[in-house]
């Protein structure tokens, strides 16, 4: 890489100083710890690091053969110095430093300070496999104390919490994974008691040429299905905020779904059936014992009501 190297004082070593003393001649206060945490909102490769007043100290994992750019928010002190045996280190641009690990590099150190003095920071450069994530972008950010003190905490705490919260998630993924089991076989344990299509062939319509088919239904255990299908032939979208079966005027049925149907940002509308489109949708019958021979009613309506209709005959269970 071509330019003019960089006035950093660059310490090459195979052994780097422990992660986390403060730059040389340059103390960080004692209450801030040195060594920052990238943060977590950036694209993979890239990190942003907070340098609190009187700098620190920065572990940038690298791989052999790639580039990574070490950016600050003001210009860097240049001179020409030669090159390691074990890391380029070339000036990328007035405020930016590019770096790559040669084939036998390990570690090394670099101690970088901004002309300002805003930023003064030791950088570990530590070269890595590819199991392990590498930067290709940092970012160095000088912020006050008080700052990166918060960001330190709040990164320490999400560190914490990792583990419990990796513990949560698998209670959660096993408990889904018993509730699907016993959902299983509970319609498995429906089936053996009945499991039967029934054709029905009911229909209804409003005024505004929004129709209602009522085709079929499936009889699960003591359970029922019921189908149905909104065409929407009038030239305004159909909003569906009610999808009820009553039986004698007392609502027998629960859980309405459809399919397909365009969202809605009324939490209380199911869904819209877009002018010139049909939607299907289900509502669920519990304890069909119970209605067996009686005359069922699909009740549909939309928001404010004005379009609502009912399909009143052929809806009866066996």
């Amino acid at each position: 890489m071509k330019g003019p190297w960089i006035a950093l004082t660059v310490l090459l070593s195979a052994a780097a100083p422990a992660v986390g003393q403060p730059v040389a001649g340059n103390v960080a206060p004692p209450t801030v710890p040195s060594q920052g945490s990238p943060r977590a909102d950036k694209k993979p490769g890239e990190a942003e690091f907070l340098v609190a007043p009187g700098g620190g100290a920065f572990d940038v994992p690298v791989r052999i053969e790639e580039i990574c750019i070490l950016t600050f928010p003001d210009e860097l002190t240049m001179s020409a110095i030669k090159s390691s045996e074990m890391f380029e280190v070339n000036a990328w641009n007035k405020d930016s430093v590019a770096v790559r690990a040669l084939p036998k590099a390990t570690t090394a150190t670099l101690a970088i300070v901004t002309k300002s003095g805003a930023v003064k920071v030791n950088v570990t450069l530590r070269v890595v496999g590819r199991d392990v994530d590498a930067f290709t972008l940092v970012r160095f950010r000088a912020v006050s104390a008080e700052e990166a003190l918060e960001a330190r905490v709040a990164a320490e705490v999400a560190k914490r919490i990792a583990p419990m919260q990796a513990k949560l998630d698998e209670v959660a993924k096993k408990l889904e994974e018993t509730i699907v089991a016993r959902s299983t076989r509970a319609v498995q344990d429906a089936s053996l008691v009945r499991a039967d299509t029934l054709s029905l062939g009911a229909h209804g319509r409003n005024d505004q040429h929004v129709i209602a088919h009522v085709e079929r239904a499936l009889l699960l255990g003591d359970d029922a299905f019921l189908f149905f299908e909104v065409e929407n032939r009038s030239p305004a979208p159909y909003r569906l905020v009610r999808a009820q079966v009553l039986a004698g005027g007392v609502v027998v049925s629960q859980d309405p779904r459809l399919r397909a149907a365009a969202p809605d940002k009324d939490p209380a509308v199911l869904g819209v059936v877009r002018a010139g489109a049909s939607v299907r949708g289900v509502v669920t019958l519990r304890g069909i014992s119970k209605l067996r021979k009686k005359s069922l009613t699909l009740a549909l309506a939309d928001v404010g009501g004005k379009g609502a209709f009912e399909v009143t005959r052929g809806i009866s269970l066996p």
